[in-house]
Order: structure tokens, then C-alpha cells, then sequence
């Protein structure tokens, strides 16, 4: 299954590239040949194997004007962009950009800003940053990015879970709402430019979602230019991993460009008996049209065989846990993900100024797991022994999202305006079933000799979860110093189930037209600092059975967020500081009706409270420098009793500094020579559970040192070693009865080719 299907889909994708092409050039020779001239500044562009030269009539390619399709904003004058080598569509593309300072982002918006336009808190990982830190997963990511804490529940979750601000993120892909519940088993990052990170509500484009923010992760487009990237990695654990990725232009003009990338890893894991294969690949098409219309489809498969980790366990009576490596289950145990898509995107410019962007996608998940594993006993600590849960799973799910908006820009009243306007959707419908096989009796941890059970499906749940919205958002010019941000959306979310035994519909949320507010306040106090204020929410429905004493479904939750910071773009850019204090609320919890038992009223909150400050900077010629530390007190200030007052998600750190450093040396016996040095600290965090016994743990205040040192082996050549937890240090996330330990020290040499 593992290679028939993956590499079915691969075979697909490039059968796809032999043929297209070969279409597009007879439509080039038909509808392009009246035109010896190139027509666009695409066109006019000297690609690998074009014989065509620039007309003498046309300057040099230079950056798209505003309003035009990916086009950013003029930055200010004291922001110079990062040099790039890639010509992409995408103008907030990270990718040979050989920065961790992002031009502009897209996040929060369909607008392309800079960071120090955009008034809410903004990290990008480019591309550079995500190769120098070896990033291949999106918890690896996430990780690394600042005020955001991963909850990792090994592989018994679909997670990782993903917080900032205390609260639960949601994960897009080029801006389109990806489910977070099934995102465990991600793509890998291979096949993005960049990440971005938004703190606090996304709902704009969300609609309904978590008040963390959002993390979005946008795709690798094909290039205007032949390009050619190896990466050949080795590691402990028996780690072996490899990547080609090609992007060039499929016809002497450049009008048809294609991007095919193939990744296979294998790895084992500090668990006994743990580890994980995966197999990707991923191609694109950009077609031209015409000199105002792209085309561009994308085919993507990921198939992951999963040996699963599953965690520690708390010895009772103690801060303590089951070592390291010691293997909690049966051997036999295995998860098998199967994830494909299928993608199309029209992209459309009217003129300089306004353009129009069309996309849908389909997604297909198809989950099996099969295991066994030891459940947390009352006298574990005294026997060594405990019950394990022995269970069956499947999954599958299809998966529809699409997005069509316009955007552009106009003067009015002798001042310059941006805005979008737009709709998306998604539908998700997924079956799944489970079967759980008579608990084997009291068994020692440590041993995999487990006896194995057949189950096979019976009784499935069918479910449905439906959202569409509307969308604005303006950025409004009031004077060459003062810039108005303003938004709104309007929603429909529901979500169904259906127990395929009795045929029986649930109607689980259901809510029409919530209305999504934002808005902001950008103040150019110098051309290199400016200060902001924002506002924004977003929307979280409760189940239709949480109703009240009348019987009507509780409010959605609402989560808002007030901000105020302070920006900066100084020496050309080339210093990016940033301050935010925040103050995050979730209101219309459901509590139990005191007074009406059975029901519930909408009255709980939560508070977070915070700063947040980041730094990006490049110091020198060939030195990268960013990080950022994150205050965050969480409190219950309406709940329960026995809550009120107390923190709340006592498990997200309080305190969060992160920092990455990478310096090239330019000449003398050290050319070509890069060190790198990280650092990730997290202050005391604490879970407290009642069964099989009440208890609390904490995890004591840690830090984790990652370094890195490059060797320049030639023109295009490059060996690099990362030593991830270089210290060794002993840490568990998330405590809970059942823990995960954060990776021990581990380290991976990679060569990295480029043509």
C-alpha cells in the first residue's frame, strides 16, 4: 500500500508534466504566435534554455506594483527587501531570500504588508531559517517559533496541539482552515516557503476557530528559473533521509513552469521499538494563460507507517516517570496515514491595480491503526504492571476547502487605499471507526511481546462539519502617516454526526451570520518606528447540548483580544524589533446552571494577559539573528468555584524565550564556515488529574541548546551537522499521568547540493 499508492500518485504527477506542456506549447504557438515580443515582465525574463532576448523597449524586470497579483505594498523608505534569486508569483516568498527577515506577510489577511505595517503579532520561519534549524515537521516548527508551546500526546492524539496566549491555535494552508483535530500526521515541511505565525484571533479568515492565533503554511510555487536541490540526511536512530526538488520553466518562454518534489525518510526513535517511515511527493504546474492569467495545479501525496511512542508513565506518589525508552505497549502496534491532494488555483490581474484569486482544493485522509498499549493502574508504582487497552481504528475523510476574493487599490480623496473582498468554504465529511478488544490483563511494562487480537471494522460514525463566510478588509490611508485597518466576516458553521448502527442524525453546532469584527490603527511616529492598536475576535460554537433553562443552545464563545505595541524597521531593514502587550478574553464559557440542574448558562471567562517581544535581525553580512521571549498569565475569572481565581491551562509556561543565531564567514581559512546556536526556555508548568488517582506534576523550569556548524564544500555544495538538546536535557512538555519526554540529544549531518 505504502509504495502503490504514493508512488502511483507521483507517476501521475509527472505523466501530468509530459503531457501539459506539451498542450500549452501548441496553445503558445496558436494563441501566443502573433507576438514575437514578450508580453509580460515574466516573459521578458532569461530563462535556462530560452534563446529569447529582452526587448530593447522594456527596463529590467523589477519589483510588481502594487495592487498587482502577489504584489506587496511600497515599503517604507527605511525597509530595504531581503535579495532574492527566485522569480515567484508569491512576492511574500521566503525561498533564496537568504534572510530570516520576511519582506512582507500574508497572514491575517489577503493582504501582503510588512511586518511593522501590519498592527498584531507577527513571526515568520523563511525558508533559510527553517534549513539552518534541519526544521522537517510543523510541531518541529512550531517549536521553534515564538510565544507558541506545543502539546505533544506522542502519536495516541491526532495531535500536536499547538497554543499561544494560553490557547489553542488553528492551522491554515495558504490561508485556507486546515481541521487541526486530523493535522497530527502533516505534510512535511519540504514543501513550504515559509511558515507565519499570528497571535491571537485569526478570525477574519478563520471564521469560526481558536483564540491562539493561527499558524499558516504556505506551499512552494514554481519558478521562473531552472533550480535543482538535493539534501542527503544521516542521524542517530537510524535516521536516513532524501529530497529532490526541482522547479524550471517547461517552454522557452517561461509560460508553463512546473515544480516536482520527492522526499523519503526513515527514522527510529529514542522509544525502544518506535519509529516512522514516509514517502512524499508533490508536483506543480503554472500555466499562463494569457499575459493577465495563471493557472496552477498541484498534486500531493504523503504516505507515514508509524511504529508509535506511547509515552511515559507517572510513578505514583512521585514527580517521576517511567525512563526514557522504555516502550509502554505491544510491538505489533503500527498507525498508517495515507494523506492526498489535489489543488487548482486561477489567478487573474485586471490591470495594475485590482486582480482576482480563485482556489479549491481536495483533501483525502485515509487512517488505519492497530495497538496495544499499558492504561495508567492505581498500583503501577508498586507492581510494575497494568492493564493495555488493546484497539482497532480507521479514518477516512474528504476533505473540500475553496477561496475566491479581489483585492486591489484605489485613491480616494487624494489618498491611497488597499482592500479585499472575498468568500470561502469548507466541507469536511470523514467516517470513523473503532473496535476495542477485551483489555489483556495486568502486564509488565517494558515487555512488547503483547498477544495479538484480529478486529475488524463494525459500527462506524459519520460526520460533516460545513462553514462558509464572507469577507472584507480594507487598509486605509487617513494621512501619509496613519493608516486605519478594518474588517469584517460574516459565518455559517455547522457540524453533524451520524452513528451508521441506527441511522440516527445529530445536528451537533449550528450557528448562521456571526459577525466577526477587526480593526486597527497603524501611527508612523519616524520613518523607523511605528506604534498600533487592534482589535479582533473570533467565534467557537457550543454543542446544541449545552442548552439553557429554555431549551435553546447556549451563544458561541467569543474570544477578543485588545493590543497595543510598538514596531520597528531600522538600518535598512535590517533591524526588526518589536513590543506587544495584549489582553485576551473567552467569554460565554457554558457552566451549570445553579438554579436549574441539568442546564447550563453562558457565563464562564478566561483571561490572558501578556507581552510579547521578538527580534529579527542580520547584524553583519552573513549573520542571521532572531528571537523572542512571551509573558502570559492565564486566570479563570468566571468558572466553577473551585476555579475562579486559579490559572488557567496551568500546562502552558508562563514564561517562553527563544532564540536562533546563524553566522556565515565570508573570507580568511574560515570561508565558507557557519556556526549556529539556539536556545528554548520555558518556565515551571503543572497538570493535575484525578483518575486513576488524584494527583499533581509539574515540570520544573528548563532550557533546550541546539547548535549547528556548516562546512562550504564548493560552489554548490554544503555539509551540515545540527546537534539538537546539545546539553542532554531531561524535560517533559506536558505532564500529565501519561507523559511524553522531549527528545534527547541527537544529531544529523545533512548535504545539501543546489544546481
Amino acid at each position: 500500500m505504502f509504495a502503490r499508492v504514493s508512488l502511483g500518485t507521483i507517476a501521475c504527477v509527472l505523466a501530468t508534466s509530459v503531457v501539459l506542456p506539451q498542450w500549452a506549447a501548441a496553445q503558445e504557438s496558436g494563441g501566443k504566435a502573433a507576438s514575437s515580443e514578450p508580453t509580460t515582465e515574466l516573459d521578458a525574463l532569461v530563462v535556462d534554455g530560452a534563446k529569447k532576448k529582452k526587448p530593447k523597449a522594456k527596463p529590467k524586470p523589477k519589483q510588481a506594483k502594487s495592487g498587482s497579483v502577489g504584489a506587496a505594498p511600497p515599503p517604507p523608505a527605511a525597509t530595504v527587501l531581503p535579495a532574492t534569486d527566485n522569480v515567484s508569483p508569491d512576492a511574500a516568498a521566503t525561498e533564496n531570500s537568504g534572510s530570516y527577515i520576511p519582506a512582507v506577510s500574508t497572514i491575517g489577511g489577503k493582504l501582503a504588508l510588512p511586518i511593522k505595517e501590519t498592527p498584531r503579532s507577527i513571526s515568520v520561519l523563511t525558508r533559510k531559517r527553517l534549513d539552518d534549524e534541519n526544521v522537517t515537521s510543523v510541531e518541529e516548527a512550531a517549536t521553534r517559533a515564538p510565544g507558541v508551546y506545543v502539546r505533544n500526546q506522542g502519536d495516541l492524539s491526532d495531535g500536536p496541539f499547538f497554543y499561544a496566549r494560553g490557547f489553542l491555535m488553528s492551522v491554515s494552508e495558504n490561508g485556507v482552515p486546515l481541521d487541526t483535530s486530523y493535522y497530527g500526521s502533516g505534510f512535511d515541511t519540504a514543501i513550504y516557503d515559509r511558515v507565519e505565525i499570528i497571535r491571537g484571533p485569526d478570525g477574519l479568515m478563520q471564521g469560526q476557530g481558536q483564540l491562539g492565533g493561527s499558524i499558516n503554511l504556505v506551499r512552494k510555487a514554481p519558478l521562473a528559473q531552472r533550480q535543482v536541490r538535493t539534501e542527503l540526511s544521516a542521524g542517530q536512530w537510524d535516521l536516513f533521509r532524501g529530497l529532490i526538488d526541482v522547479s524550471t520553466p517547461l517552454t522557452a518562454s517561461g509560460a508553463v513552469r512546473g515544480r516536482f518534489l520527492v522526499q523519503a525518510e526513515t527514522r527510529g526513535s529514542f522509544v525502544d521499538y518506535a519509529g516512522t517511515e514516509k514517502l512524499l511527493g508533490f508536483g506543480s504546474l503554472a500555466f499562463d494563460l494569457t499575459d493577465q492569467t495563471t493557472l496552477t495545479v498541484s498534486a500531493l501525496s504523503q504516505q507515514s507507517t508509524v511504529n508509535p511512542s506511547f509515552g511515559a508513565m507517572h510513578i505514583r506518589g512521585t514527580n517521576s516517570y517511567t525512563p526514557r525508552r522504555m516502550f509502554l505497549g505491544a510491538g505489533w502496534s503500527e498507525f498508517n496515514y495515507q494523506r492526498n491532494e489535489l489543488t487548482a488555483e486561477l489567478s487573474h490581474r485586471f490591470n495594475e491595480d485590482w486582480s482576482l484569486n480563485v482556489n479549491v482544493a481536495r483533501r483525502d485522509y485515509d487512517d488505519q491503526k492497530r495497538f496495544a498499549f499499558h492504561n495508567p493502574h492505581p498500583n503501577f508504582h508498586q507492581t510494575g504492571t497494568s492493564a493495555l487497552l488493546n484497539r482497532a481504528t480507521w479514518f477516512e475523510g474528504e476533505h473540500w476547502t475553496g477561496d475566491m476574493h479581489v483585492k486591489g487599490r484605489l485613491n480616494f480623496l487624494g489618498r491611497k487605499h488597499e482592500i479585499v473582498a472575498g468568500a470561502n468554504f469548507e466541507d469536511f465529511g470523514h467516517e470513523r471507526w473503532i473496535r476495542n478488544a477485551p483489555s489483556v490483563g495486568l502486564w509488565p511494562a517494558g515487555n512488547p511481546d503483547v498477544p495479538y487480537v484480529e478486529l475488524s471494522k463494525a459500527a462506524s460514525t459519520i460526520s460533516d462539519v460545513m462553514q462558509q463566510g464572507l469577507y472584507a478588509q480594507g487598509r486605509f490611508e487617513i494621512m501619509s502617516w496613519l493608516h486605519l485597518h478594518a474588517g469584517a466576516r460574516l459565518s455559517n458553521y455547522k457540524s453533524q454526526s451520524r452513528a451508521s448502527a441506527t441511522g440516527v442524525t445529530t445536528v451537533l453546532f449550528d450557528e448562521d451570520n456571526v459577525f466577526t469584527p477587526y480593526g486597527g490603527v497603524v501611527v508612523d511616529v519616524t520613518r523607523d518606528w511605528a506604534v498600533y492598536a487592534s482589535y479582533a475576535d473570533i467565534f467557537r460554537p457550543q454543542s446544541i447540548t449545552t442548552t439553557d433553562a429554555s431549551d435553546a443552545t447556549l451563544p458561541p464563545i467569543v474570544g477578543e483580544q485588545y493590543e497595543v505595541g510598538v514596531k520597528g524597521s531600522l538600518f535598512d531593514g535590517r533591524l526588526m524589533p518589536s513590543l506587544a502587550l495584549f489582553r485576551a478574553s473567552d467569554t460565554g464559557r457554558a457552566l451549570r446552571d445553579p438554579l436549574n440542574p441539568g442546564y447550563y448558562i453562558a457565563a464562564g471567562e478566561v483571561l490572558s494577559e501578556g507581552v510579547d517581544m521578538e527580534l529579527a535581525a542580520r547584524p553583519l553580512p552573513g549573520w542571521e539573528f532572531t528571537g523572542g521571549y512571551t509573558y502570559t498569565d492565564t486566570t479563570f475569572v468566571a468558572g466553577q468555584p473551585a476555579e475562579v481565581g486559579t490559572r488557567f491551562n496551568s500546562f502552558f509556561p508562563k514564561h517562553t524565550f527563544k532564540f536562533w543565531s546563524n553566522y556565515t564567514f565570508a573570507d580568511g581559512m574560515l570561508a565558507g564556515t557557519s556556526l549556529g546556536l539556539g536556545v528554548r526556555a520555558y518556565s515551571e508548568s503543572s497538570t493535575s488529574f484525578a483518575s486513576p488517582y488524584p494527583a499533581t506534576v509539574s515540570q520544573p523550569a528548563y532550557a533546550v541548546v541546539d547548535g549547528r556548524l556548516g562546512f562550504k564544500l564548493d560552489e554548490r555544495s554544503e555539509l551540515s551537522i545540527n546537534v539538537t538538546n546539545i546539553l542532554d536535557t531531561v524535560y517533559l512538555p506536558y505532564p500529565d499521568v501519561r507523559g511524553f519526554y522531549g527528545e534527547p540529544r541527537r544529531a544529523v549531518a545533512k548535504i545539501t547540493t543546489n544546481w
